[in-house]
């Protein structure tokens, strides 16, 4: 179990970047809800909306665009690539405080459910009925992200790009210098203020994370449950050093 979940954090580590770090979370007053499509329908092509919004040009304006993801409910597939292979297919679910993306790569399934209201993650294993528990001691104002976080990198706002229809900002910012440089690239969708491509760039080569399929239908409190009969494994008592036995 742990072996595994070591191999699959790595795997997560490409998905979550895109999701965690791009979008909302905004240390300033509620904005205004996005407005959400009819029931059902899936919004993937660009509205007229979309070509009237202005692009920001300074990290104020940048600011204000991610913090229109705070708090919004939404459902998006995301395929992610090394150096041009498809490496994983995603899907993800956004609903307020709570998260959750289930994974499929090298024909293996992972689930992680970041449920903020109950202050619990879990990454959890169908092929073995089993799941891995951890308690935050912190939530964030919304799972999409930490805007302080991201604007502490000092992001570069390259120009505007339209894909899939969506009119996206295009941002650019080192996460790792030493030993070797690691960037970011990212195009958060001018509407939502959501990421819809995310791109890490290092010497090894560019991994890339596409958000498509985008839907803001309703979302079931009950996505973001485990299902009944799962095995929980605690991850503070896998280091819980007094259920050791003595040394003779």
């Amino acid at each position: 179990m742990v072996e595994k979940t070591k191999k699959w954090a790595i795997v997560m580590g490409l998905i979550l970047i895109g999701v965690v770090m791009s979008a909302g979370c905004a240390d300033k007053a509620e904005q205004e809800p996005a407005p959400s499509a009819p029931a059902g329908e899936v919004t993937t092509t660009q509205s007229s909306t979309d070509e009237t919004l202005t692009a920001p040009t300074s990290s104020e304006s940048l600011i204000d665009l991610l913090g229109k993801a705070k708090g919004i409910s939404v459902k998006y597939d995301m395929v992610t690539t090394d150096n041009g292979e498809i490496v994983s297919t995603s899907t993800a679910w956004l609903k307020g405080n709570n998260m959750r993306i289930d994974t499929t790569a090298e024909g293996q399934a992972i689930v992680v459910i970041v449920n903020g209201d109950d202050q619990v993650s879990y990454m959890y294993q169908p092929d073995e009925n089993k799941a891995l528990k951890t308690v935050l001691d912190k939530v964030p104002e919304s799972v999409t992200g930490d805007v302080e976080a991201l604007m502490n990198l000092n992001p570069t706002i390259i120009g505007t790009e339209t894909i899939d229809g969506m009119r996206c900002t295009v941002i650019e910012y080192v996460v790792m210098e030493k030993p070797e440089e690691v960037k970011m690239k990212q195009c958060i969708w001018l509407k939502y203020g959501l990421p819809v491509q995310v791109e890490m760039t290092s010497p090894s080569g560019t991994s890339r994370t596409e958000m498509k399929n985008f839907d803001f239908s309703s979302i079931s409190d009950t996505t973001f449950e485990l299902p009944t009969g799962v095995e929980i494994i605690n991850l503070s008592d896998m280091f819980d050093m007094s259920t050791l036995p003595d040394e003779a």
